[in-house]
């Protein structure tokens, strides 16, 4: 499966592509521009994409690539203050050069861990109240319109739907949703929350689905069906 690297510097790139090809399955491709890496995942569909954050040209580029996938996005910045700015306009991961590692390695086991629940999830359809979720095609139907949702957004809003009615912490929902992943953050959370409001509410700065109860967490608030395979 296809993963492609937009990185310039020769270093950080053969770091990144070793890190990937011992990744079960994985293919690394380096690519050198933000047009290369949008022509190559609209040939084919990635695994996963790691993405330096000048060469991506900041969260324009994040967005720009968010129009053609939702596969799992990883942004290499030297500038850790961007960090919320990325991840509003939809990177999945964040991390701050120089990073260990053992960082983007635990990452990228974290996004192949996603991958094999989604297929184990294969099918599943969750209703809550207007809201349609459907983990494995990453997307969520709410007033006849469909919205596609990036890795961390699915995973989110799956476990708040499988949680329906009850109100989760900002770490149980680390834990739940993203298995305690290295990069997963609180402001990683409230990101996510930010991102899905704005797609799924029809009033996001009043949000009737998605409420935030203060000082404890967040809530999806509705009873939950369990729909066939669809």
């Amino acid at each position: 499966m296809l993963v492609p690297i937009l990185e310039g510097d020769p270093d950080y790139a053969d770091v990144a592509v070793h890190i990937v090809s011992q990744t079960a399955g994985l293919e690394p491709t380096v690519v050198s521009s933000l047009e290369q890496l949008s022509q190559l995942i609209r040939r084919e569909q990635p695994a996963a994409m790691v993405a330096d954050r000048n060469l991506l040209q900041g969260a324009r580029g994040v967005e720009a690539v968010r129009t053609v996938s939702t596969a799992p996005l990883v942004v290499l910045t030297d500038d850790p203050q961007e960090t919320v700015s990325l991840m509003e306009a939809g990177a999945d991961y964040v991390l701050a050069k120089p990073y260990p590692p053992a960082m983007l390695r635990a990452t990228m086991r974290a996004i192949w861990r996603r991958r094999q629940v989604e297929r184990r999830s294969s099918g599943r359809v969750l209703e809550i109240g207007p809201l349609v979720v459907e983990p494995a095609r990453r997307s969520a139907r709410i007033e006849g319109r469909r919205h596609l949702l990036s890795p961390r957004e699915a995973d989110l809003l799956e476990y708040l739907a499988l949680n329906s009615g009850v109100v989760l912490s900002r770490g149980q929902i680390i834990d739940g949703a993203w298995g305690g992943e290295p990069t997963a953050t609180p402001a990683a959370v409230t990101m996510c929350v930010h991102r899905l409001r704005q797609k799924l509410e029809s009033d996001p700065g009043h949000p009737r689905l998605l409420r935030t109860k203060r000082g404890d967490g967040y809530v999806l608030d509705a009873p939950l069906v369990v729909a066939a395979e669809r």
